[in-house]
């Protein structure tokens, strides 16, 4: 089956143009032909192209006309059915007040599809499409890419808002603010803060709690974050939860659900419900339903049924000239809007080759802070190594200095113990003195003299010789 997929630009890597590229890509896998045709295209053609994917800016360069075209934008598709006038066309709206989300009302236009409920209610209260004639084809995300991460922990450490309309505005700092008053380190990711990344699965791992909407919202939530609707051009909702997964994912993660403002108030009472166990059975339930294999099978059987039942579409010529001039009429009464896309499509081009340099930039600016980092950090653990050993030292030496007082306490003791007893000794030989004086001065003693005299000459005298 040869598919046309119109789209307004492919520059970004929006929900919308990221569905694209996901979508050609499964179709040529499937063995289907695909042409993507846009106004401007960026650094994404070149993936397409590499994987035989034609993408074009004019449809008068396709030589073979498509079995059928799957409309994402507009006034694309109306260029393109317009060109392929007998061509059946599927429509899908992507937002729910954006120009580019109107359907292209012409006979041509076989199937209307919507990836919410929202953009299904626009289609119904805006355009007068019967809700039973419009398909819900919700964003599906590669599994294969987004795989799941090591399981949370109980208490969350690392947070990110995930987005591409996030900048350094009053919204971020209540999400920074509540982020930091529960101990939560916040990062950005998205183009509009300067941290646009190309492959954002390698990096949701990293984080215990995410912040998006729409697509963003549902890649985390396949990855295993806990994930809290949220987006500063949108509002806030909640804590996705096993219980609410089913109805938040109806309507897409989205506005219709964010009826609250950013406050760091309502942003820490969302932080204050994290449950790992819980935002483990909602991403089980995501893996199980927002696959890309599961969405876009129901869309190939879609276009598949288009085909078979309508391959031609015979428009009269009065018929196409009534729907023609309806829609001259409103694109007068609303403007240039194609010659409108073309310079905004190159003003995009324009913005993206800067924002690529500004992101270069930081991304080595970001490679120097993480090497002073590590440099900090290695310093760090070096001087709690020197004070551990300091401590360890100083443990010693207070062990010595106590060993020591203990020393010194038992010497005093021992010496006062001597200066008492040499004291006693001291009396003890006074009196013993005094008495020998006593003895000497009596009168007992004077008159034995001679006695004692006689005495000590006989023991003399009869000592053998």
């Amino acid at each position: 089956m040869r598919i046309l997929i119109t789209m307004c630009y492919l520059v970004h890597r929006t929900g919308a143009e990221m569905f694209t590229r996901d979508l050609a890509l499964w179709m040529r896998n499937r063995g289907h032909s695909v042409t993507i045709f846009a106004t401007a295209f960026g650094d994404m053609a070149d993936e397409l192209r590499q994987a035989s994917i034609a993408c074009v800016t004019d449809v008068a360069d396709m030589a073979a006309r498509p079995d059928v075209i799957i409309g994402n934008t507009h006034h694309e598709t109306v260029r393109a059915l317009l060109h392929f006038h007998d061509v059946p066309v599927l429509t899908l709206c992507h937002d729910r007040s954006a120009d580019h989300g109107r359907p292209a009302q012409f006979s041509q236009v076989v199937r209307h599809a919507a990836v919410d409920e929202n953009c299904a209610e626009r289609l119904v209260h805006e355009f007068g499409i019967e809700r039973q004639h419009i398909e819900l084809l919700q964003n599906g995300i590669d599994l294969t890419r987004f795989l799941p991460r090591e399981p949370l922990p109980v208490t969350p450490r690392t947070a990110v808002v995930f987005s591409n309309y996030a900048s350094h505005d009053a919204q971020l700092e209540e999400v920074r603010m509540a982020c930091a008053e529960r101990g939560l380190a916040l990062d950005v990711i998205g183009s509009g803060s300067g941290n646009h990344l190309t492959d954002p699965a390698a990096a949701l791992g990293r984080y215990d709690i995410v912040f998006g909407k729409g697509r963003c919202a549902t890649e985390a939530l396949v990855t295993g974050n806990a994930v809290v609707a949220l987006d500063p051009s949108a509002g806030m909702g909640g804590m996705v939860s096993a219980a609410t997964v089913a109805h938040a994912r109806r309507w897409n993660f989205g506005r219709a659900i964010m009826t609250r403002p950013i406050t760091r108030q309502n942003v820490m009472a969302e932080l204050d419900k994290f449950d790992a166990q819980d935002a483990r059975e909602a991403s089980t339930w995501a893996r199980r339903h927002c696959g890309l294999d599961a969405m876009l099978s129901g869309l190939e059987h879609c276009v598949r049924r288009m085909v078979e039942t309508r391959a031609v579409i015979p428009v009269p010529a009065e018929q196409r000239a009534q729907e023609m001039a309806r829609y001259l009429n409103d694109w007068i009464r609303r403007g240039n809007a194609t010659a409108a896309h073309t310079g905004i499509a190159s003003l995009h081009q324009h913005i993206a080759g800067l924002q690529q340099a500004f992101n270069d930039q930081q991304r080595a600016h970001q490679a120097q802070i993480d090497a002073w980092r590590a440099e900090v950090q290695r310093t760090a653990e070096h001087a709690t190594e020197l004070t551990a050993r300091l401590n360890e030292a100083g443990s010693h030496l207070v062990d010595k200095d106590q060993h020591a007082v203990e020393l010194t306490a038992r010497l005093d003791e021992s010496t006062s113990r001597l200066a008492d007893a040499e004291g006693r000794a001291r009396s003890e030989l006074a009196a013993l003195r005094a008495q020998l004086s006593e003895i000497h001065a009596s009168r007992s003693w004077r008159i034995t003299a001679p006695l004692r005299r006689m005495s000590t000459y006989i023991q003399t005298r009869i000592q053998p010789r």
